[in-house]
């Protein structure tokens, strides 16, 4: 353990005395060496030296003194205005006399350019060892490792707060040494090659049809700020992105105005105001199903990174994904007389029952009906003909988008979400999520039932055995389609699992093991291939959970940036269970609350703390239509975690549900 020294503030006189101890943070990788300066700091109430004293009305920063020797260096906002601004926090946080602070410098061993800025932020989120961690560093910023020969602790301390590229503040307020664990968790949250050798350019992305509201993309412009890439957004005239008074102007270098509608001209028409762009745009991307493939057409005209134009077609059109796959039964209609005349030709085949019922085209499972007798196929057949793709709404003559009926049939096996990082044909990522049973699953063909999710676990609790099948089958189900690389949000059943969702003794649903063992192997039955990110709040989860953030992913695969796109591809393995839970509305009417979330959070402060997302799809005033509606959306989504298991995890989310109130009248 080093000298001990002080910190103070002039202005206040606050200070601190600590000491502090150097660990090798390496995990035997050169990317990812650094050392962790630990400092132990607390109040100091003694007399100040009267050498210090009278620096403070020259001073303009804090102080940095050895306590033994007096000397000391000035720290002012000018050497780096992130680490002053932490430093002066942590002056002026607690002002207890007994009270501790152990906090953590994160230094690098080597010189590299930092291929996120909040690295930090991202990999230490929800880690049960950190009360807060922050980095100190710019977009793709050159940091350097401290090179003091300084003997005076004043002067090492100075020369790693000048490499420090964040600090941490831990949970464990105590004495050195740091336990084993703590340090365990450290070095695996940032096992990752967090810098390039070669300096990284600053390049510029076309954001084509951006459709969610700030709440639900925010991470996904907060990774492009990170990552130093300019965002140009091309929607319609009037989207909220557009206005150059608002809130969100920073958010983006500029706007492109185009006529978004979806015809066979709109590939041109993006590639158009993309070339005549006074800078130069890298890459185009888009998170919005019915725009990837004119987004992958327009980025095939301009010549840059896409995948296949084709495989899109595929892949968004859930009978072509069902014709490459080549094993299961299903059938394309335009309506109910269709199936009459199908029927009455008795035509090889139709899939046995009981049947799934959805558009051909289509999102978030809207419109997706389970039929068990041939009444309630015609039923459901002709409530999904009536409606439009992509949409909430019924069908009009005017509308242009396909509406065609698919047909096929139902596995009751559990269903499973499963996301995909692919590199030329390499799996980088994989995970597997539990998708909890829809109203359907349990129905009988009810036109109200839905397969709406109701709750998602991460990690899933499938045997390893099946999970491995699982990334094999869905993996060759994404190649058939004519992708290489990207991300893939896949959804499929475990056709004859060894597990099922069943209720324990007390009554908790969860999948588990099955009493009875199937008579049948298990296998894989593809429900769709997305070849976009999950949902915001699932994606969010998903980086949470493992450390990937999919949508700095999705920026990164439109660039072609291979270093980045592989080093931020590697999850640590110090994983929370974590509950995504949809909260619907128990009727229709008009939202009166004005923010349940911030009301819960004064009725179950220590609950909330568990919730790291928890988007409203209404606002106060927002008409709110009948629940029952398969069109009607949730009232709010929340996902909540926990390490103490995931038995642990579902109690939380239960509660959370419970507790949560919002007044419709």
């Amino acid at each position: 353990m080093a000298s001990p020294c002080i910190l103070i503030d002039p202005a206040s006189a606050n200070r601190f005395n600590f000491d502090w101890k150097i660990y090798d943070g390496s995990s035997g990788d050169d990317k990812t060496a650094f050392q962790f300066v630990h400092l132990v700091l607390k109040i100091a109430e003694n007399e100040i030296p009267e050498r210090l004293r009278l620096s403070f009305e020259q001073s303009i920063g804090l102080l940095l003194a050895d306590a033994k020797s007096g000397d000391f260096i000035t720290v002012t906002p000018k050497d780096n205005g992130l680490l002053y601004g932490w430093l002066y926090q942590l002056l002026h946080t607690t002002r207890t006399p007994d009270s501790r602070l152990s906090v953590i410098l994160v230094v690098p061993q080597q010189e590299g350019y930092v291929i996120r800025s909040d690295f930090l932020e991202e990999r230490f989120r929800g880690s049960q060892e950190i009360r807060q961690a922050i980095g100190f560093v710019q977009p793709r910023q050159l940091v350097r490792p401290s090179t003091s020969n300084e003997n005076s602790a004043v002067g090492q301390i100075v020369s790693f707060l000048a490499s420090a590229v964040g600090g941490i503040v831990l949970e464990d307020q105590s004495k050195f040494p740091i336990t084993r664990h703590t340090l365990h968790e450290l070095q695996d949250r940032l096992a990752f090659p967090w810098l390039s050798t070669a300096p990284i350019i600053r390049r510029r992305i076309a954001l084509i049809g951006e459709v969610r509201p700030y709440h639900l993309c925010a991470r996904l412009f907060q990774a492009a700020r990170a990552l130093g890439i300019d965002l140009v957004v091309v929607d319609s005239a009037g989207h909220w992105l557009q206005d150059e008074n608002s809130t969100y102007v920073n958010l983006r270098e500029a706007f492109i105005e185009v006529n978004m509608e979806v015809d066979i001209d709109l590939p041109r028409r993006i590639a158009e105001v993309i070339c005549s762009y006074p800078h130069t745009i890298d890459g185009v991307t888009t998170v919005t199903e019915f725009l990837l493939i004119p987004v992958a057409r327009a980025a095939e005209i301009l010549g840059l990174p896409t995948s296949p134009s084709a495989a899109f077609a595929k892949s968004v059109d859930k009978y072509e994904t069902r014709q490459t796959q080549g094993s299961d039964a299903c059938i394309l209609l335009s309506g109910p007389e269709e199936l009459d005349k199908f029927l009455s030709n008795a035509q090889q085949g139709f899939p046995p029952a009981p049947w799934i019922v959805k558009p051909c085209n289509g999102w978030h499972s809207l419109n997706v009906m389970k039929a068990t007798t041939p009444e309630s196929l015609r039923v459901a057949i002709e409530v999904v003909s009536r409606h439009t793709a992509y949409s909430r709404s019924s069908a009009s003559h005017e509308s242009k988008w396909q509406t065609n009926v698919l047909v096929e049939e139902y596995c009751d096996g559990p269903e499973m979400d499963a996301n995909f990082v692919l590199w030329r044909g390499e799996i980088l990522f994989f995970e597997v999520v539990d998708n909890f049973p829809c109203t359907a699953d349990s129905g009988t063909g009810s036109v109200n039932a839905d397969f709406k999710e109701t709750q998602l676990v991460f990690p899933s609790a499938l045997p390893e055995a099946e999970t491995l099948q699982l990334r094999q089958s869905l993996y060759e189900s994404i190649r058939r389609l004519g992708y290489e690389s990207g991300i893939f949000h896949v959804e499929a059943r475990m056709r004859n699992s060894t597990y099922e969702y069943r209720q324990d003794e007390s009554s908790k649903l969860d999948l588990q093991p099955k009493l009875t063992a199937p008579s049948k192997d298990p296998g894989v039955f593809l429900v769709e291939v997305n070849a976009r990110p999950p949902g915001y709040v699932d994606a969010s989860a998903s980086a949470f959970t493992n450390g990937v953030d999919m949508f700095a992913l999705q920026l990164l695969l439109a660039l072609q940036d291979e270093a980045r796109i592989r080093a931020l591809s590697l999850p640590f393995k110090s994983r929370p269970h974590v509950v995504i839970s949809a909260i619907q509305a128990d009727k229709s009417g008009t939202i009166v609350s004005q923010d349940p979330w911030r009301d819960f959070h004064q009725r179950k402060p220590e609950l909330i703390s568990r919730v790291f997302e928890n988007p409203m799809n209404f606002k106060k005033g927002d008409w709110v239509a009948d629940p029952k509606l398969n069109t009607t959306p949730w009232l709010s989504g929340f996902a909540v975690y926990s390490f103490d298991g995931r038995a642990s995890a579902l109690e939380a989310a239960g509660q959370v549900k419970e507790g949560f109130e919002c007044l419709i009248e």
